[in-house]
Parts: C-alpha cells; sequence; structure tokens
C-alpha cells in the first residue's frame, strides 16, 4: 500500500523532525500492544498521521477519531497558536502512551505546516484549520505524496476545482471529512430515495439552524464591545500566519477562533458550514455528486461588511437541477426531506429518527437493491461516537480505492452553497449555473462569475504558485 508498506519500525520511530517543539525522548522496549498481539495494529500496518489545526475540529473531534481507528496514529500535530498546539500534544501523548506503553514515542509538535508536511515518516495529514486554509494546504500536502482528510468547505468554487484537479493528478487519496455519509439513518435516507421507494424524486428540503446570532469564541461574549475592537494579538498566536492566504487586517478577538466561520475572508457562514452536511445528503440522494444544480434564486439577512461578521444569518434559497428536482433551503432547524411521487422520508432536527409518510419506508431492508453506504464504515446513529469517515479514509488509504467523499463530490457540494451566496450577495439574482463549464451563464453572469465566493487572489507568500518552494524532495 503506497507509502504505507514496511518500513524500518526501529527507523520510524527514532526519527525526529528538525524544529520540533516538545520532542521527548522516552526507553525503548517493544510490548505485545505495539506488535499488535493484543488486539491493536503492528506498526508496519499504521498509517501515520500529521494533524495540522489543533482548535475544536482538531483537538476536540478528529484527534479522538483517529485514536478510536487503531490503524491511525497520530505522531505530529501544528497549530499557530501555541496553547492549542501544547494542549493537543499533551492530549496525543496521553493517549498513544497509555495504548503503547514504554514503546511510544512522544508526538512532535510545529507551529509551521511545512515542517510537519515534509517529514518523510508522515503517510497522511488530517487538515482542521479555517477553511481559508483548506485548499492549500490540502495541495501542498499531495503535492508532498500524503494522502489527505480534510475538513469542508472550499472556500471559493475555483479552489474547489484546482482541489478536485490537483487530487486527480497527483492519484493521491482525499477525503472530505464528513461523518454523514457513514451514519445509518443518512444511509438509510439515500437508500429509501435512490431505490425509487418515494416515487419519481421531485422535491427536496434541507433546513440549517441560523447562523452568527450564537457565534462566540470561548471566552467572548457576542456583545462584548471590546471583541470587536482591534487589539495587540496575544503573544501565543502567529496572527500573521493565521490569516494565510487572507487579506492583512488588524487582529480583532471576534474574529479568530471558532468565529472566522461568520466572516466572509474565511468562510462562507451557515449556507457552506452546514451545506458540507445536509446538501452533502441532498446532492448523494439525487445522484448529483458530480454535478449541480443550473438554477439558483436566494434571499437572506444580509449584515454590514464592515462589521467582524458579515454572513448572511438567516436566508431561503431555491435550487432547480437538470432533471428537473427542486431544492428549497432554508435556516430554522437541522433537517432534510424527499419528496417523490409516491410518499417522503424526512429527518428533523440533528441527527434524530426518521420519519416518512409510511412507516415500512423506515423499515426497509433493501434486500436484492443497491445498498449506497459502506458496510465496513459504517456506525450506528444511537452509538457514542461517530467517525467513519476516518474509518473510510484509512481502508481507501490501504486499498488506493475513492472514499466516499471524494475531493469532486465535496467540490461541488460546496459549488451548490457558493452559488447560493452569490445569489443572496447579488440582492437575490436569479442566476443560471452551466455545471459542465462551472460558470455562471445568461443574466448577472458577468457580476456572478466575478464574485469575491467564486474566485479570489491570495496573499503574496501564501499562495498556490508558492507551493513548489516549500516543498523538501531531498
Amino acid at each position: 500500500m503506497s507509502n504505507v508498506s514496511r518500513r524500518s519500525f526501529l527507523k520510524k520511530a527514532s526519527a525526529i523532525a528538525a524544529g520540533a517543539v516538545g520532542a521527548v525522548s522516552v526507553p525503548w522496549t517493544i510490548p505485545g500492544s505495539a506488535l499488535g498481539l493484543d488486539g491493536n495494529v503492528a506498526p508496519s500496518e499504521r498509517i501515520t498521521m500529521g494533524l495540522i489545526g489543533c482548535g475544536s475540529h482538531g483537538l476536540g473531534w478528529n484527534l479522538n477519531l483517529m485514536y478510536q481507528n487503531p490503524v491511525q496514529h497520530v505522531i505530529a500535530v501544528c497549530d499557530v497558536d501555541k496553547n492549542y498546539l501544547e494542549n493537543t500534544r499533551k492530549r496525543t501523548d496521553e493517549l498513544y502512551s497509555e495504548r503503547y506503553g514504554d514503546s511510544y514515542k512522544a508526538c512532535n509538535a510545529y507551529t509551521d505546516f511545512r515542517d510537519l508536511v515534509n517529514r518523510k515518516d508522515i503517510d497522511a495529514v488530517c487538515i482542521a484549520t479555517p477553511d481559508h486554509w483548506h485548499v492549500l494546504l490540502s495541495v501542498f500536502a499531495m503535492k508532498a505524496g500524503k494522502d489527505v482528510i480534510c475538513e469542508k468547505p472550499t472556500l471559493t468554487i475555483e479552489e474547489g476545482r484546482i482541489l478536485s484537479d490537483v487530487q486527480k493528478q497527483t492519484a493521491r487519496v482525499f477525503q472530505t471529512a464528513s461523518e454523514n455519509r457513514s451514519i445509518d439513518n443518512f444511509q438509510h435516507l439515500v437508500n429509501v430515495v435512490r431505490n425509487g421507494h418515494i416515487g419519481e424524486l421531485r422535491n427536496i428540503k434541507v433546513l440549517f439552524p441560523p447562523g452568527n446570532t450564537s457565534a462566540r469564541a470561548p471566552g467572548i461574549q457576542s456583545d462584548e464591545p471590546t471583541a470587536r475592537v482591534p487589539a495587540e494579538a496575544p503573544p501565543e498566536l502567529n496572527y500573521e500566519m493565521w490569516l494565510g492566504p487572507a487579506s492583512i487586517v488588524p487582529y480583532i478577538p471576534a474574529r479568530v477562533h471558532y468565529n472566522w466561520r461568520w466572516n466572509f475572508a474565511y468562510s462562507g457562514g451557515v449556507l457552506t458550514d452546514w451545506g458540507s452536511h445536509l446538501i452533502n445528503i441532498a446532492q448523494w440522494a439525487n445522484d448529483a455528486d458530480e454535478t449541480s444544480p443550473v438554477e439558483v434564486e436566494g434571499k437572506g439577512q444580509m449584515l454590514d461588511f464592515n462589521e467582524v461578521w458579515n454572513t448572511p444569518a438567516e436566508f431561503r434559497i431555491n435550487y432547480r437541477y437538470a432533471n428537473g428536482v427542486k431544492m428549497e433551503v432554508w435556516t430554522e432547524v437541522p433537517g432534510v426531506k424527499f419528496e417523490g411521487t409516491k410518499g417522503w422520508i424526512m429527518m428533523r432536527g440533528w441527527r434524530q429518527a426518521l420519519r416518512a409518510s409510511d412507516d415500512k419506508l423506515l423499515e426497509l431492508k433493501f434486500e436484492g437493491e443497491k445498498n449506497f453506504g459502506r458496510p465496513e464504515s459504517t456506525v450506528k446513529s444511537d452509538e457514542g461516537w461517530h467517525g467513519g469517515e476516518h474509518v473510510d479514509f484509512t481502508n481507501c488509504v490501504k486499498s488506493r480505492k475513492p472514499c466516499y467523499y471524494t475531493a469532486e463530490c465535496g467540490h461541488r457540494n460546496h459549488t451548490v452553497a457558493h452559488i447560493g451566496n452569490i445569489s443572496m450577495l447579488l440582492d437575490g439574482a436569479k442566476l443560471q449555473w452551466d455545471p459542465k463549464a462551472e460558470k455562471f451563464v445568461g443574466n448577472h453572469a458577468d457580476e456572478a462569475n466575478k464574485h469575491f465566493c467564486y474566485s479570489r487572489p491570495q496573499r503574496e507568500g501564501w499562495t498556490f504558485g508558492d507551493i513548489d518552494s516549500w516543498l523538501n524532495v531531498g
């Protein structure tokens, strides 16, 4: 399996990359657990992981899921905030030292992602940064020969196309990180629709919770005036690197960490955030994973662009696909509903029980029919943890087959959200989209194709053109 073949265990365990923070030598013995003799995975079969981004989705989600998947072994972490970095390094050491005992080699911590990605003993990286870093880091990692599982979404339509094209050119395994395709209830929704049990699909309704109104970073209340006033960045945060490809603007506490999601400079608001989860399921059930709607018209609660949080908090958007299916997206509570000529099936509330026009739809087993899930990475909706995306990812790293949510699928999914934001930002303009050319056509096309949600420049020093200079090919 590519670069996860048998490498020297001793060599890999003793390698310490130059510039690592917090690398500590430990006594060297090899217990049965390290050799895979007690249910763990032998060293030669583990996929060595680097984690970039140690915030809530890095430390609080992905690290735990990688640990619970014994095929993965996190050996390095990276963040521009030294406090986040140290917390994640400590937690990584706690988890793996307990599993591997005296054989465990301490996790390395980096403040510069290039040092982590260029390590020869890392097979794959998990990227859990703010959105404006997703594609740049993924492209760099794939060009460096790493497989990638990256949080969603993309920042622009153009970046999504770059991501998908580079993945195909490099033939690296890429997973757009979303656990929903591994959860049994979402798979049941898709299987009911794709196997024709509600007849011909006519309408899709996708609901999101409102955005911005509840935005607040840890320790920052949304009504605190000082959170929105320019200040000096704290010493533990490399703010210039946090901005990366985004423009230089004064540091504001409410701009960084969790609340970056509500600023168009770094993300696309609730539409791209929740759209990565629920438009994802709509695309899958509509057999539209490698295409997008052909028409969009949206209205939203538009905010002042001088504000720190300027993405629409509430909206209603109508889409139409080339196959005639109509999709309505609005803010209320999380949910998704599929309406066909013979019935409907839905989920209202985040990961709640399914409901349907006929209870028999909820009991289907799809015997002799197509199962669009992957049993080997499926998790039960009532289990205490999810994370089938990491199981699916590591299965594909070994098999070299595409993941269940590829770069192309993610790009097309995120395009749906981006064209919705563009329509809202153009005062609710009704826009025509050509999924094949990936361009707007017809009325307002010139303006829409120049929109910052379609394409935008990157700051000098942090561009796609800089990537080759970051590669350590020696």
